[in-house]
């Protein structure tokens, strides 16, 4: 996938894509921090959604659920149709920011293949926020995918959980609004 460089100053849903006028997704970002059933026909039939998507000043990557006791091969799998559609998307004019999400450390190779370098990235904190566990394999994981990825801004989607970015740029977006921080 191509760098990105985006700053929206909403994000929304992709469940509400296809009700939101074109005029009013200026300005916005279409995030996939939702259940997979609401986007996996994405997957199915790509091309359906090129329009519905094409308002948006940018995409992020779809976010296929990586559960810490799925296989890594359907975790891999999962992965790869997100940076497939998101290269698809990229190819047929869209601006993608590529979405991170990872399992455990085994799945950092695979989950971070294929993301640019000096990009902006999106991720979410959305279910982790009461989960000490959760909270700990997502710190892990964000500390090697900056490590390793060097983004120039992170779109964080959910609560703030206490991580240190150091000096990457990072655009929080909240039930309600936008925060910059």
């Amino acid at each position: 996938m191509p760098k990105a460089s985006a700053k929206p100053k909403e994000l929304q849903g992709f469940n509400f894509a296809k009700s939101t006028l074109r005029e009013q997704k200026r300005g916005k970002g279409c995030h996939f921090f939702i259940d997979d059933y609401q986007f996996e026909r994405l997957w199915q039939r790509p091309e359906r959604y090129l329009d519905v998507l094409s308002g948006y000043d940018c995409v992020l990557t779809p976010d296929f659920s990586l559960y810490m006791d799925m296989p890594d091969a359907m975790q891999e799998w999962n992965r790869y149709r997100s940076a497939a559609l998101g290269h698809y998307w990229a190819e047929n004019g869209l601006t993608v920011v590529p979405t991170l999400s990872w399992a455990q450390p085994s799945s950092y190779d695979f989950c971070f293949k294929g993301i640019p370098k000096h990009s902006t990235l999106g991720t979410s904190t959305v279910g982790i926020a009461k989960d000490k566990d959760a909270q700990r394999v997502w710190h892990d994981g964000m500390r090697e995918a900056i490590r390793s990825l060097e983004p120039r801004r992170v779109l964080l989607y959910g609560k703030d959980i206490g991580f240190d970015f150091g000096g990457c740029e990072v655009v929080e977006y909240k039930a309600g609004g936008f925060h910059g921080r």
